[in-house]
């Protein structure tokens, strides 16, 4: 194998490589991302853990029925949330918090991604949970 199909052939692999850790964390296919939804609801659970904390909201879906929404930070790992200032108890059960985000694109799935441009959860009274600004 000469020097140039050896480059050729590293080169390839570095590329299916990218497309598999950029595959790992796409969104495109599970959220409407030209779509923005905002939820009022009270905090059932919190698990600041890596690889990707969560956070559960009990709040109405269209119909206006209780639903448990899995609310996703995205790729954010414990560092990225903690560079903000989300902490292990930033939320807390019964915590009534508004969120905004891209819905979920699957009927009957309620999930709402939370990722990049600002979308910090508030309070009723509409301060930040955390201060810091956007997520990343």
């Amino acid at each position: 194998m000469t020097l140039i199909n050896k480059c050729i052939l590293a080169l390839a692999g570095a590329v299916l490589l990218a497309s598999q850790v950029f595959a790992h964390h796409s969104t495109r296919g599970i959220y409407h991302e030209d779509q923005e939804l905002e939820l009022t609801g009270t905090v059932k659970e919190w698990a600041f853990i890596n690889p990707h904390p969560y956070l559960t909201l009990t709040a109405p879906d269209a119909d206006g029925v209780m639903r448990d929404w899995d609310i996703s930070y995205g790729g954010a790992a414990v560092v990225h949330l903690q560079r903000q200032g989300y902490r292990k108890d930033t939320f807390k059960p019964g915590d009534v918090i508004i969120v905004k985000g891209h819905p979920a694109r699957k009927a009957g799935v309620y999930g709402l991604l939370m990722e990049g441009g600002g979308n910090i959860p508030t309070r009723e009274d509409g301060t930040p949970v955390v201060e810091g600004g956007s997520m990343f």
